[in-house]
């Protein structure tokens, strides 16, 4: 990218206790104001045995704009552009790399995103090798023809793969109409190795229903 970027890195309670452990590793877009959520949610459900120990990556978007050129695409190709495709490069090749040097990590990734960052990290989706394999994407706002694409791509998958989307009926009105038209493509596709849940919570606005996308989510 050519410049410093914060990122926010939180490790299981277990982490230092238990040194023969790999644990799965969450990538947070918009990681300045996801982080604790996401953090209080995975821990609170590890210590009732209910969600595995995960390491948290929170990548911060919050200053000059940052979410908004880190997640530039080109209009007509409907692919990340300029400064978005180096961001795309810095996760893949620069930060997972990096994490997965210094830590115990174990072969599973998850990464998740909010409205601009939720419709970017669709963009993996298209690797010839996913780097994820799971997706929480909350009030999408999307690219380009991604309601016929994404769904195209999630039939082709051979291994494991899992896609949350949400919305709310006090969202954005006109990314709650795509976020539904892309549902109604998911729904019919048959794949069995696609794991999919979606929900449109119910007196929700576009802010908090990442508070109740979080738990079901993960």
């Amino acid at each position: 990218l050519g410049e410093k970027r914060e990122i926010t890195i939180g490790l299981p309670p277990s982490y230092e206790k238990n040194t023969g452990k790999k644990y799965p590793i969450l990538i947070l877009l918009d990681g300045d104001y996801l982080f604790d959520p996401f953090y209080g949610a995975l821990n609170y459900g590890a210590y009732w045995d209910d969600l595995p120990e995960t390491i948290i990556i929170g990548i911060s978007q919050n200053k000059n704009d940052e979410r908004t050129s880190d997640c530039d695409y080109d209009d007509e190709s409907g692919l990340p552009a300029g400064k978005g495709a180096r961001f795309f490069e810095f996760i893949g090749g620069e930060l997972l790399p990096y994490i997965e040097k210094k830590y115990r990590t174990a072969p599973f990734r998850i990464i998740a995103g909010h409205d601009t960052t939720a419709g970017y990290l669709n963009f993996f989706l298209f690797k010839e090798s996913p780097l994820f394999n799971a997706y929480i994407s909350m009030s999408p706002e999307l690219a380009p023809e991604m309601e016929v694409r994404i769904p195209e791509k999630l039939a082709e998958f051979k291994q494991p793969i899992f896609y949350y989307l949400s919305s709310a009926d006090g969202d954005i009105k006109k990314m709650r109409e795509r976020v539904q038209n892309l549902d109604s493509n998911i729904k019919p596709v048959t794949n069995p190795s696609l794991n999919y849940q979606y929900d449109l919570f119910k007196g929700a606005s576009h802010y908090s229903l990442v508070l109740h996308s979080i738990p079901n989510a993960l």
